[in-house]
Order: structure tokens, then sequence, then C-alpha cells
């Protein structure tokens, strides 16, 4: 019987460490977004590594079958962001919150400096939204700093429920001068 209940704890535990998709309605989404943490851990990559890539947890939901970030320093203080969400099988609604961090070399932690969030909806019941992409620049933030992303992208189906991943890239320096 102890080997049995040690069995099935370490497998407890071990699941732990592997991604995992997380289901919510749509009621539950700013609950989600608040009760996630992303203290993963990145990495400050090295002034001359330009462009960063995050990608959504390794499973693969029913719906949902990829999500990414890329971050890019484009030079002169501007931010290249890109995010994006693929699914299996059209779905009801698509939303991707992305979050915009800087690293804070006093506290040793990331600070958030800014959140675009993005929703699409299949109102006509169509069944063609399958992907979405948001690419944009963003301007006018300090620059000699660390930035990265990170976000929450969600879809609901038709048939109700919703699948999550959550993407982080790494930090990148963002210049003031030419890239």
């Amino acid at each position: 019987m102890k080997k049995i209940f040690k069995l099935f704890l370490l497998t407890v535990i071990g699941s732990l460490f592997f991604g995992i998709t997380i289901l919510a309605d749509d009621e539950g989404w700013d609950q989600n977004i608040k009760s996630i943490q992303f203290y993963r851990k990145t990495e400050l990559l090295p002034p001359d590594i330009k462009h960063s890539v995050g990608y959504g947890d390794i499973t693969r939901g029913n719906y949902l079958a990829s999500s990414e970030l890329h971050i890019s320093n484009e030079g002169y203080g501007s931010i290249g962001i890109l995010g994006s969400t693929l699914c299996h099988v059209p779905v009801k609604k698509i939303r991707m919150a992305i979050y915009l961090d800087r690293w804070d070399e006093t506290q040793e932690r990331w600070i958030q400096v800014d959140y675009y969030n993005f929703t699409y909806e299949d109102k006509e019941e169509k069944k063609d939204l399958t992907a979405v992409t948001e690419a944009f620049s963003v301007i006018g933030l300090p620059t000699g700093c660390y930035y990265r992303l990170r976000s929450f992208n969600c879809v609901w189906p038709f048939s109700g429920g919703s699948e999550m991943q959550g993407p982080v890239t790494d930090g990148i320096l963002i210049t003031d001068g030419a890239v």
C-alpha cells in the first residue's frame, strides 16, 4: 500500500513539471489572468541578440494548437511586438492579452509597463476563426533597458469551455541607436 501511495505521489509531483492547458469560462477571464503568475525564469539575453521568441505550453489542447510571442529591438527605441494564436478547428472566440515588462535592476524583477488586449469573435457562426496575429511597434519607452513579453492566449470553442496558453519571451536590450 505504501508503494502505491508513493508512486501516486511521485506521479502527481512529476505532472506539475509539465505545461498545463488551463480551462476557464469566459466570465473567469480576468480572474484567471490575475491568479496565474508569470514567474517563469527568463534570461536577459546578450546585447547583440535583437530578437526573442516565446512559445505557449508544450501540451497541445483539443482546440488551441499553439501560441507565440516575438519581441525585437527595431532600433532607435522602437520595440517590435508580434503575437499569434493558432487553433486546430474553428472557434467562437480568440483572445490575446499581451504584457510588456521592463527589467528593474534595483529590484531585480520584471515590472509591467504596458498591456495590449485583442479579442476576435465569430458572431455570425461562419466557423472560419482559426488563427489570429497582431504585429505592432511601441516607441517612447526608456532605452538602455531590457524588455520581455508575456501573454495569455485563450480560445472559446462553439461547444463551450475554453483553453489557454501563456508564452513568455526572454529579455532583450532596447537601444537608442541603429540596430
